[in-house]
Order: structure tokens, then sequence, then C-alpha cells
């Protein structure tokens, strides 16, 4: 029985490690957004620590000036750096493998199709956890969900993000608007328009817009007279999407409805770290029962180095609340 054990251990380890890079893919491809934010080498990985820590550049040098004839220079010191902090966070799930299933899953073929139907079931199941916490606020499961966009581009544009509180710096708020009331057919290219420029320093403009499918169906519905042309990175990846101002337009499932966001992802990235990134642990097996469970580990977190390229339209669509 050693041997029988040593092999489906082999078997199910394997099973994973060859399923792992396409369960990594699947994963980030299973919204526009992770896809986008993976793409490209976005996605970027560290090594342990307490924190991410993000250097943050928030001031210009103020011995800047112009000078004459015998004019002085300015001698001073000028810090204009900070560090935004953000949690590791740790998303798990299991496997168990029943002493009596791999008793009678003998057969190669049997346990190798076992196997896979467990790690796929997983890898779903992982899915289903991050794309609902990447437009979360952070708060879930008391605090231990990733930090989400419902955190880092907020409604009101405040909060402490990255350890950073915008009540005392106000220069880390998001841009944000309430289009509550307001009629899409009328106002949502105009508000679209406004809220791009107000994320956008010169030629540093938002790199992609997500949002939920109603909206989306209006942004179409406002633009299918001209000619849809398509981000080709996104369509190859068979992610529906139109352009405005040159940048893609997505929808996902998880994005709340009547919400819009204008991203810049030059400052916005999935950060993992190197030895818990989709990681399997050994084998193991409780002292009352014959049965063993492996687990699958993730650790990151999603992070923003400057939030005032970030924004969010909300209340699409919807009618203004009677007084």
């Amino acid at each position: 029985m050693a041997t029988l054990i040593e092999q489906l251990d082999s078997l199910y380890t394997t099973t994973w490690q060859l399923m792992r890079k396409e369960a990594i893919d699947n994963i980030f491809k299973a919204t526009p957004l992770w896809f986008w934010l993976t793409a490209r080498d976005r996605r970027r990985t560290e090594q342990g620590g307490r924190w991410i820590g993000i250097p943050i550049e928030y001031a210009k040098n103020t011995t800047v000036k112009s000078f004459g004839r015998g004019d002085t220079v300015t001698i001073a010191d000028t810090d204009p750096l900070t560090i935004a902090k953000y949690d590791w966070k740790y998303i798990s799930g299991t496997i168990i493998r029943y002493y009596t299933d791999d008793h009678k899953n003998r057969g190669k073929s049997q346990i190798m199709s076992l196997a896979k139907a467990k790690f796929r079931n997983l890898e779903q199941s992982i899915i289903d956890k991050m794309e609902a916490d990447l437009f979360g606020n952070g708060t879930g499961n008391n605090g231990k969900d990733i930090d989400g966009l419902g955190n880092i581009v907020s409604k009101t544009g405040g909060g402490v993000v990255g350890d950073i509180d915008t009540a005392t710096n106000p220069w880390w708020a998001n841009k944000f608007k309430d289009m509550t009331g307001e009629d899409p057919e009328v106002m949502l290219l105009s508000r679209m328009r406004t809220m791009f420029n107000n994320c956008s320093r010169g030629n540093d403009t938002p790199t992609i817009i997500v949002t939920d499918q109603s909206s989306y169906e209006l942004y179409e519905d406002e633009v299918m007279e001209q000619k849809q042309i398509v981000n080709k990175e996104l369509g190859d990846a068979m992610f529906e999407n139109i352009l405005f101002k040159g940048r893609p337009v997505v929808w996902s499932p998880s994005c709340g409805e009547g919400d819009m966001y204008f991203l810049n992802d030059r400052y916005l990235e999935w950060v993992a770290d190197e030895y818990a990134n989709f990681e399997m642990t050994e084998w193991k097996t409780a002292q009352n029962t014959l049965d063993r469970v492996a687990q699958v580990i993730v650790s990151g977190n999603l992070v923003c180095s400057a939030r005032n390229r970030q924004g969010i339209l909300f209340g699409i669509g919807k009618p203004k609340p009677n007084n």
C-alpha cells in the first residue's frame, strides 16, 4: 500500500504541476480586466516581506525657478517621495483525496481522470473567488480579501489606500462622478469624455475602461452607427470590446451595476509572491483518518501607485431617488 500511496502522491502532484501554467493563465483570463492586468508583463512577483511597498512621487522640486544675472539659487532639500504599503493577502483552496476513492480508482486512467477533475474544480473555484474580489473593497472576510477596485477607485474618491489617508493627503484621491438620475442617452458620452480627461496628464491617459453589461450596452448603442474598432489584444483573447478615444471598453460580470472604471495600468498592477503563486502544498494525513489533503495557495494583492490617474462613473442608468 505504501507504494500505491507514493504513486498516487506523484500522480496528483505532477497533474497539478502540468496544469499549473494553464491554471494561472485561465484564472487571469477569466475576466477581461484580469487578462489585461496580466498580459504583456503587467503582472509581477516579489519575494515576501512584511508588506508590498510601492514608492509614490507626490510633490515637485520647489527649488526650480528662473534667474538672472547675479541672482542666487535656492538651496533647500526636497523630499517628493513617500511609500504606499499594501498587505499581502492569501487565498487557498483544498483538494481532498479519500482513501476509499484511491483504493477503488487504481487504474491509471481512472486516477488521472479523478485528479484532473478535482484540480479543474479547484481552478474554477479560485477563478470565481478572484473575479468577485477584484471588484470588492477589501473588507470581505474580516478584511482578508484582496484590495479591489471598490477600495482603490472608490465612489467618494477618499479613504485609506496603501496606508495613505486621503483626508490628510488629498493628492491621493481618485476621480469620481455620480450619474444617478442623469439620462445616459444624453449624458453618457459627455461624462465619459470628461472622466477620461480628468484622469489624464498629457499623453498619460487611461489604458482601459471596464464596466458592467448594461452600461456597456448603453455605450454600444451610442456608437452603433459609427465604425466599431476593437482592441486586437483583447479581441484575440475572445473578449468583446469597443474603443473609446482609442482605449478598449469591456464589460465584466463582476462589475457593479451602473459602474464604469477608467483605469491606467501604468499605476495599477497585480503583485504576487514568487514562492506562493498558485503553489501546491505537501499531501497531509490527519491523525484520525486515512484521507489526505493538500492546498493550492496564492499570495498577492492588487496595488496602485497613482490613484489620481484612476476614475469611476457610477449610477449609470439609475433613476434619481424620490425626495
